[in-house]
């Protein structure tokens, strides 16, 4: 059996509003947008940015907008990455640290408030 990932869920309150954090930060672009659905692709796999509508499982909104979302990024510098995030909108959860297992690591938020780690490998 071949399983691979193969998208990544992000909700969020108004997608043309997020699209442009998401482009400036990630340096993506977005290959289909057309709400409630958007999506980019980055290292092969999707990113699918959304929004609550009526289509949804109940609760939809509460599971997957303003949460934690349980993914990493790597980047070569975490500080950099943090001043680009807080340019473009988004805030800084967990100030960046160097971390016992060779990692630099901090956390950040886009503005709906979905937070994600970022690390960089020292």
């Amino acid at each position: 059996m071949n399983i691979k990932l193969n998208s990544v869920l992000i909700g969020v309150s108004d997608i043309m509003k997020a699209k442009p954090f998401y482009e400036k930060v990630f340096g993506v672009t977005f290959t289909e947008v057309r709400p409630p659905f958007s999506c980019f692709e980055m290292n092969g796999v999707e990113f699918n940015i959304e929004e609550e509508s009526a289509d949804r499982l109940p609760g939809w909104k509460q599971k997957y907008l303003g949460t934690v979302k349980p993914v990493s990024f790597k980047v070569d510098s975490v500080d950099d990455f943090l001043k680009l995030v807080v340019d473009n909108g988004g805030k800084v959860v967990s100030e960046p640290r160097n971390m016992p297992w060779g990692w630099r690591d901090g956390e950040f938020s886009d503005p709906d408030g979905n937070a994600f780690i970022v690390e960089q490998e020292l």
